[in-house]
């Protein structure tokens, strides 16, 4: 019976503060955190093997998203389902995040260790590219710009854009022949 009381209590607490949170309350947000908290650090450091820092910043983001966009919870298990589900996903985008950024240092290590062109080597290349690919490099390379980007301005789709630029990149390793 007493676990049954427990229940229900639990229940209209996570009803509550949910709603209070939909209505823009900060103190139900800190209410949230007092009892759930340390439940959802938990959870990410034993799925994710990371240390209480990595899981504390997943929280931190977790948090920002339930501010940002809180769920209709009528149970603490629905609500704490929410937060862990949620966390774990801050906690998936972040590894695979720092996996690509790993990968990205890696190959710019290699190319740097392993680039044998000289300046005018790379000039004599570029000569042989024509104005289209040219700027193409240019937007991608020099202004920065997504490959969405660059396929609106040239009337193009994504995926060709990061075809031609591949082409252009394998020609430029190869010396320019076409």
């Amino acid at each position: 019976m007493r676990a049954e009381l427990s229940a229900n209590s639990d229940d209209e607490w996570a009803a509550r503060v949910t709603r209070e949170v939909r209505l823009g309350s900060r103190e139900a947000l800190a209410e949230i955190y007092d009892r759930c908290a340390e439940d959802v650090v938990v959870s990410v450091r034993h799925i994710t093997r990371r240390d209480e820092s990595f899981a504390l910043d997943c929280l931190q983001e977790m948090f920002m998203r339930l501010a940002s966009n809180p769920p209709h919870c009528e149970t603490r298990a629905s609500l704490m389902a929410w937060m862990q589900i949620a966390a774990l996903n801050v906690a998936r985008n972040t590894l695979v995040a720092e996996a690509r950024r790993a990968r990205r240092e890696q190959l710019r290590e290699h190319h740097a260790h392993n680039s044998d062109l000289n300046q005018d080597e790379l000039t004599a290349i570029l000569t042989k590219l024509d104005a289209e690919e040219l700027e193409l490099l240019r937007l991608r390379h020099v202004e920065g710009l997504r490959l969405r980007a660059i396929a609106h301005a040239l009337d193009a789709t994504p995926r060709a854009i990061e075809s031609a630029l591949r082409r252009i990149v394998a020609r430029i390793r190869e010396g320019g022949a076409r």
